[in-house]
Order: C-alpha cells, then sequence, then structure tokens
C-alpha cells in the first residue's frame, strides 16, 4: 500500500550532479543508522539550494564515514577537496552554493540493510551483526533484499529508501494504478504496457520506468527501461522496431526496407541499403528495390541491348558501357529494353521520331514505316535529306479548352475566348506571328495552312515549380487583383492576408494558393464557398460532391489547405507525393489531367511566370502557427495512449519535444487547433498540441446547414416566440460547446462570444 508519493529514481554512480535538496525531501524519516551520519548537514545544503550564505563561508564540504560516525571537512576551493576526497572511501563532496554533489569516490551506491521497526530512531533497530552490504547497481541490490524478508535498499548518495520487501509494488499506467507483492511479477505487469512505472510501495520511489517500446510486426510487445535491453530483446524477433517513448520516434528496427529479387522472384529482405548490396553484389540478374517507394537502389540485370540491324548481339546492365561496345559495331544501335527505345545510334538511314525524340533506326525505309505504324505519334524521318517519309501526327489538333497560343513581346499568349493571358517567356521554336496549339499543353504543333506541324515540347514553368518556394506576393496585390476580378461579393474579397499567413506558417506559395481557390470556388462563389467556406474543393468528391467539407471560416480553410497540401502532397513523405510542383499534385488531387495547367494559368495571370519568381528560396513549416480558438469548456478524450508536444511535430523549423502524454480514455482541456493539432492543456497548466487523430472532441457541435447571407440564432429560452429572445446569431462552421443534452428539438450551447443559449438541434452536428 503506498503511503505517500514521491519522484525518486535510482540514481547511477556516473551522474555527475545531483540536485542534493530534491534527495533530501525524498529521504524517508525510517533510513537505517548506517546512513544517519548524512543527515546533519541537510540544512546546510537546502540553505545553499535556496542561494543563503553558509555558515562556514567555504563552497566545498566534504563528508566521509569513519568509526566514530560522519565527519566533515570545508574547502573554500575545490582542488583541495578532491585531492582530499580521493584518499578516502565513500566520500562525497559537495557544492555548498548550488547544493550539488561534484564528486564521489562510493563505488558501490546501493546498501542492503534490514527495515527498521516504525517509530525507530534507526540506530536502536539494529544489532551489532546486521552489518550493512553494499552493491554496485540497483538490480543486484535488490536481487539481494529480496533474499530475506524485511529489507530495504538505500540510495547511498541521498539516504533514501528506494526499495523494500516490506511493502507492495505499484505499477502505474495507461489505466491506472495496481499494486503487487512482488519486484518481478511489477515489471511483468509493466513491460506488457506502452507506458508504465514501478514504484516502491514504501516510499513511492521509481524503482523502473518504461522509456522504450518494442513493435514486433507492427503491433506492440514489450517496454523497456533502457535502450540496450530494448536492442536485446528485439534482435530475436524479426520485423521488430524500437520505439522511443518520449518522442515517439523509430530509434532502431530490423524491418525489411530491401527487397532483392532474381529474374522476378523475391529472394530476400533486408532491414539496411548495406547488407542489401552486400548480398545482391554476389549475384547475377539481381534487383534491390527500396519497399517504402519501390524505387529500384540497385540493378545488375541487362538493361540495355546493342542491336546491328534486327539482332541483339550483346546485353548490358550501364548504358555507357553498351554504347561504349556499340561504337565498335559497323551499324549497331542501343536499344533501352524496358522502353524499346533507342538511345544511341550509328546512323540508320531511317530513323523513327515521337515528338523530334528518336525511338529507332533502320537501313530499310520499308522496316522504318512498318515499324512506325505499330506506334503513335511518329514521324519516319530520312537520316540524310530530313524529309519526312512518312507521319500519323494529328492534321489537325484540337486543344482541350479550344484555346491558342502566340508570341507577343518574348512571352507566350493563351487565348482562350475573348481572354487573353500571358503565361512566360516563349520557348525558342515558338516565333511572333505564329499561331500555336496543343492537344495536352506539352506538346506543340504550328498552324499552317496545309496542315498543323508540330514544333517541340513545352510547358507552362508554374507547372513544374517548386510550390514550397515562397511567392514575392503581398498580402495588399493580392487583395488588388481580388478586386479588380473577381465578383464584389466574392468570399475571396479582402483575404490576401490569409494566403500571405499561411505561405509563412505551413511554407506553401501563397500565389499557387491563391490561384487553386480561384478554379476551385469559381472566384469565390461558389456553393461550397459561399455556404461552407470551402474554396478548395476539400471532401468534394466526383461521385459525391456534396461530401464536401464545412470550415469554420475562410481563413481557417485557406490555413487548412497550406497545412493538408504541405504535408500530403509537397513532403516527400506524405501519401499522395509524386513532385513538389502541380503536376505532381494533378496525379493524385484531380481527375481533370489539366488541372496543373488550369491553375498555371490562373497563377500567370496574377504574375506571369520569370526567373525571379521561379527562384525564390524554399519555406520551412513552422513550429509556430495560429491556433483558431474553441470555445471555453471544450473537452477532448484520447483515443489512444497520446503524446503532447510543445509544438507541431510536423515543422520543420524548432524541435518540438515530448511534454507529456494522455492515457487513453483520458479527458482533458482542448483549447482550439491549428490544422492537423488540438492544443490541450495538461494537469500541470502547461499547454501543448496533440496529433487530431488521436482526441475525440467529447461536447463539441458545429453549425451547418444555413443558407448563405443566413444565420442560425441563439436564444434566451428554447422554443422561443419573438425575435426579442435571440442573443447571438452564427454563421455555417461556427464551433459550440454543448453544456446540455438535447431536448425537444433544442441543444443548450456556450459559443464563441462567452454566450450561452438555446440553437436549433437541426442545424448543429457533433464533431468527432
Amino acid at each position: 500500500m503506498i503511503r505517500h508519493r514521491s519522484t525518486t529514481v535510482a540514481l547511477a554512480i556516473a551522474s555527475a550532479l545531483i540536485p542534493f535538496a530534491q534527495a533530501f525531501a525524498q529521504t524517508s524519516s525510517l533510513g537505517p543508522s548506517s546512513v544517519q551520519w548524512r543527515w546533519g548537514s541537510r540544512q546546510t545544503h537546502a540553505a545553499a539550494r535556496s542561494g543563503k550564505s553558509t555558515a562556514s563561508g567555504a563552497p566545498y564540504l566534504v563528508t566521509y564515514p569513519s568509526k566514530t560516525g560522519a565527519l566533515r571537512k570545508t574547502f573554500s576551493e575545490l582542488g583541495p577537496a578532491l585531492a582530499f576526497a580521493k584518499n578516502r572511501k565513500d566520500t562525497i563532496i559537495f557544492d555548498e552554493n548550488t547544493g550539488t554533489i561534484v564528486y564521489t569516490t562510493i563505488q558501490n551506491p546501493y546498501e542492503v540493510t534490514a527495515q527498521p521497526a516504525a517509530g525507530s530512531s534507526g540506530a536502536s533497530s539494529k544489532t551489532s551483526t546486521e552489518q550493512p552490504v553494499y552493491y554496485k547497481t540497483v538490480d543486484q541490490a535488490i536481487a539481494a533484499a529480496g533474499s530475506h524478508a524485511n529489507q530495504v535498499v538505500v540510495d547511498r548518495l541521498t539516504g533514501a529508501i528506494i526499495w523494500s520487501n516490506g511493502e507492495n509494488y505499484e505499477v502505474s499506467g495507461p489505466s491506472g494504478q495496481a499494486s503487487y507483492q512482488t519486484y518481478s511479477a511489477a515489471l511483468s505487469a509493466a513491460r506488457s504496457m506502452l507506458s508504465a512505472t514501478v514504484a516502491a510501495g514504501s516510499t513511492g520511489a521509481v524503482l523502473w520506468s518504461a522509456a522504450y517500446r518494442v513493435m514486433v510486426g507492427g503491433q506492440f510487445s514489450q517496454s523497456f527501461s533502457t535502450l540496450a535491453d530494448a536492442k536485446t530483446y528485439a534482435h530475436q524477433n524479426s520485423s521488430s522496431e524500437v520505439i522511443d517513448t518520449a518522442t515517439g520516434k523509430d530509434v532502431w528496427n530490423n524491418v525489411p526496407q530491401f527487397d532483392v529479387y532474381q529474374n522476378g522472384t523475391l529472394l530476400k529482405q533486408f532491414s539496411t541499403q548495406a547488407s542489401a548490396l552486400q548480398f545482391a553484389q554476389t549475384l547475377t540478374n539481381v534487383t534491390v528495390v527500396q519497399i517504402s517507394n519501390q524505387k529500384t537502389i540497385y540493378s545488375n540485370v541487362p538493361a540495355y541491348d546493342v542491336e546491328v540491324g534486327s539482332q541483339i548481339i550483346k546485353s548490358f546492365v550501364q548504358e555507357a558501357h553498351a554504347i561504349a561496345f556499340a561504337k565498335t559495331q559497323p551499324g549497331a544501335a542501343v536499344i533501352q529494353i524496358s522502353s524499346n527505345q533507342v538511345v544511341w545510334s550509328s546512323g540508320g538511314a531511317y530513323g523513327v521520331y515521337r515528338y523530334l525524340q528518336l525511338v529507332r533506326t533502320f537501313d530499310a525505309l520499308p522496316a522504318a514505316v512498318a515499324f512506325a505504324k505499330t506506334l503513335t505519334d511518329v514521324q519516319v524521318i530520312d537520316s540524310a535529306t530530313q524529309a519526312v517519309d512518312y507521319s500519323n501526327y494529328p492534321a489537325t489538333v484540337k486543344s482541350p479548352y479550344g484555346d491558342t497560343f502566340t508570341v507577343q513581346n518574348g512571352m507566350v499568349v493563351d487565348h482562350w475566348g475573348t481572354k487573353n493571358y500571358v503565361l512566360a517567356p516563349a520557348p525558342s521554336f515558338m516565333k511572333p506571328g505564329q499561331t500555336y496549339v496543343s492537344n495536352d499543353y506539352s506538346h506543340w504543333y504550328e498552324v499552317n495552312p496545309s496542315g498543323d506541324v508540330y514544333v517541340g515540347q513545352w510547358v507552362n514553368p508554374y507547372q513544374t515549380m517548386n510550390l514550397e518556394t515562397a511567392s514575392t506576393l503581398t498580402a495588399a496585390q493580392i487583395n488588388a487583383f481580388f478586386a479588380a476580378h473577381a465578383s464584389p461579393s466574392s468570399v475571396l474579397q479582402n483575404s490576401g492576408q490569409y494566403f500571405v499567413e499561411a505561405q509563412q506558417a505551413y511554407g506553401v506559395n501563397a500565389q499557387y494558393l491563391v490561384a487553386h481557390a480561384i478554379i476551385e470556388s469559381a472566384w469565390g462563389t461558389s456553393y461550397f464557398a459561399e455556404n461552407r467556406n470551402n474554396l478548395f474543393g476539400y471532401m468534394a468528391y466526383t461521385n459525391n460532391p456534396n461530401a464536401a467539407a464545412t470550415f469554420r471560416s475562410v481563413e481557417y480553410d485557406i490555413n487548412f489547405q497550406g497545412w493538408f497540401v504541405r504535408n500530403s502532397y509537397l513532403n516527400a513523405n506524405g501519401p499522395f507525393y509524386n513532385g513538389a510542383n502541380l503536376n505532381g499534385m494533378n496525379v493524385d488531387y484531380a481527375t481533370d489531367p489539366y488541372w496543373a495547367n488550369s491553375i498555371a494559368r490562373i497563377m500567370s495571370q496574377i504574375a506571369p511566370y520569370s526567373d525571379a519568381i521561379g527562384n525564390q528560396p524554399q519555406l520551412p513549416e513552422q513550429a509556430t502557427r495560429k491556433v483558431f480558438q474553441y470555445p471555453a469548456g471544450a473537452i477532448g478524450q484520447a483515443t489512444v495512449t497520446a503524446t503532447v508536444y510543445s509544438a507541431p511535430t510536423d515543422a520543420t523549423t524548432g524541435t518540438p519535444v515530448a511534454i507529456g502524454s494522455f492515457a487513453k480514455g483520458a479527458n482533458f482541456s482542448v483549447l482550439g487547433d491549428s490544422p492537423g493539432w488540438d492544443e490541450v492543456k495538461l494537469q500541470s497548466g502547461q499547454t501543448g498540441f496533440v496529433n487530431w487523430n488521436d482526441v475525440s472532441l467529447q461536447n463539441m457541435l458545429a453549425v451547418t446547414g444555413i443558407h448563405y447571407g443566413s444565420t442560425l440564432a441563439v436564444n434566451s429560452v428554447s422554443n422561443p416566440t419573438s425575435a426579442a429572445d435571440t442573443i447571438d446569431k452564427l454563421t455555417n462552421g461556427t464551433y459550440l460547446v454543448l453544456l446540455k443534452a438535447p431536448g425537444n428539438g433544442w441543444d443548450y450551447v456556450a459559443d464563441g462570444s462567452g454566450k450561452v443559449g438555446w440553437v436549433s438541434s437541426r442545424y448543429v452536428q457533433v464533431i468527432h
């Protein structure tokens, strides 16, 4: 049974600085006589800890035992104190000014002795035959003490009883506390928990604490107090990970990270790249693949064939080796096996080209034409005369959106209906006075009376620009652009500052965010923009657009989009990463294959592309972000053991650290959220951040279903009879705290302005 609680932790002899006053505060009044000699200096050191001057005036106190009891000697300098202490056994040097131990010769810091009888003074409770025994480690001392009844283990440096077999052991874990009769039983129970401590029942001193957990096959297995013990255990199991409980980070693992294939068959898996390569390089026809992204990091499988005519005469792993060999063979070509494309040719008489890129060469025209007819968008060109002998390029090219392009003042201009958009500097193959079209906004044709002629490949540079770079736009410039082009009633009006703030917080280009909002919200006039503050079509799926999310405000939605895009699409570890640009986002974000081009067009309308725009520095994701406050009284519940961090851990600035945790099922105060994270309050009063996937809001509602321009009334009474009963008006997305369970179609709530009243249950929904 626990009599009192403390935070004593078993001290290692290697510790150089120990808070002396705190250590003595944890010392039991029932300490054995063998450590009684240390207590006489308690007041002196407590005074030193508090900053008060000591009576001796000498800052270094050496205490050491003798046959007649404890002896003390003071020194004004550390050097003489060290010289004196080093020649004696079991000495301790205290710095009187700081209250810390700066040196000790104690080699066996843990003492096993008899448990004093309750109420004894210490010395009278022991006989002369009951001599203490000293041990180097706390585990050794506990093992020895456990073999006899009524034994205690004492920390000789502090005098604290850190173990007793006369009392139970208490295990504290996520689900609460439980007592055990033996240390081994308590330790076994604690190790089965994600986070737990084992404390001595007599003193509350912590004997063991879970600092690392081992996951096997993605499932929790056991907890350990040291990394060495965790790794020893994990080594015994395949697919194991050691997780630092405080940070949640993987500090060791043997989880398969690399596959080795031979002729398409998986041979073996490895947890490190070095071991995978060492194994693979002893074999032939093998490939090493990184499991996480399926990228090939090594292969000795032939990738290039050297052909003469239609015969393969040799294969190579490396392109350079293939080309070097091909140069020694008349009429040879190097073919990339995976694509069947020519990467080098000694110069056949006829070449098959797709968009001016050589596909393959042939010595005879019939063979070249026959091969070309099996492909699309190719030409057969006579190598000597450059004449086109065959082509299946389209004679007339149509743009997906019916627009055409010209060059004016060195810039590509997009002509779309009555509107003209200046995009970016023109490529060299586009000339003034000509009209150009493309069926994919990548391959370009010059319009001629005899037919459209392919001239080259080019994309709007905004499509490939890194979206993690800074925009040169100011909030005032964004507002001016909306004022000039958007409807006066658009929800985008005067929102420029929100885009700039999202860029600063999440490191996502503000010009892109503006263009994306314009495309998805019809310049801020769409139903979802006006009724749900949803500017980016979030969750408005093609097969169920009405699933579109509702946001608290336009400002919140812009912040959310910045966070969501940065962590899901632009981050190399994100679930939808295909490159940190519009083309990469287009793969998973939109079903429209020309979505990236549409966003880029609007970005050009805001400001035509230039090198100054494209070469801005890359931005970090900040640890400090705006928190959108919840109404007072919001309660969250941990759905798992939830770690509380000093800042969001997806930040690339600062070093967020774990400052606490909540056990699964625990309730706590939630102050607000910054997209992806809830700001919470610990019992200590300290605030921090929890991943919002680990939190279930218990008493939160959101206003929904109110038409644009309308509001939801908060009334002083349920079933209001007149406008005089209305004390507040709320719009879609507003958060409320539920104060009373619903009844008769009315909910009793508190809103963000501190007003308390009744709202119709029909227009609010629970936030999970």
